[in-house]
């Protein structure tokens, strides 16, 4: 886990990963505005993207800006154990390095990412985040 967390911490400002409840929020969110932020810089410098491709990619900016409920009450009050945290951390790790993929992404490539991102904002809602590669 150290090594996720600290590729991480040096990419989200701020992130204080799950282990108390105050931060599981602030934690999520920032997670999810830098993926976010990188979503709308790729649909703004790949140019009019065709209407279904537009429509996966809104759909995923809009996960990324507003806050998954379920996400939030299901660990509000949870107690995690270190491999429940460190799938967490894991699954923001490779969301993050999603976001950062998007920064060079060609047309070609936005239809592979955008459904893996989506998979991953899943992926985090499981206290053991599961199939996170």
């Amino acid at each position: 886990m150290n090594d996720d967390l600290e590729f991480v911490h040096g990419r989200i400002p701020g992130y204080s990963d799950y282990v108390d409840e105050a931060g599981r929020y602030s934690s999520d969110m920032r997670v999810r505005a830098f993926v976010g932020e990188r979503l709308a810089n790729a649909r703004a410098r790949l140019g009019p993207l065709e209407p279904a491709l537009d429509e996966t990619l809104e759909t995923v900016l809009l996960r990324c800006a507003f806050a998954d409920q379920e996400f939030v009450k299901k660990f509000e009050h949870a107690v995690l154990d270190g491999p429940a945290l460190a799938g967490l951390v894991r699954a923001d790790r490779r969301v993050i390095e999603l976001g950062v993929a998007l920064e060079t992404c060609t047309l070609t490539q936005l239809p592979e990412l955008l459904p893996e991102i989506d998979r991953l904002l899943d992926d985090r809602r499981s206290p053991a985040p599961v199939n996170v590669t």
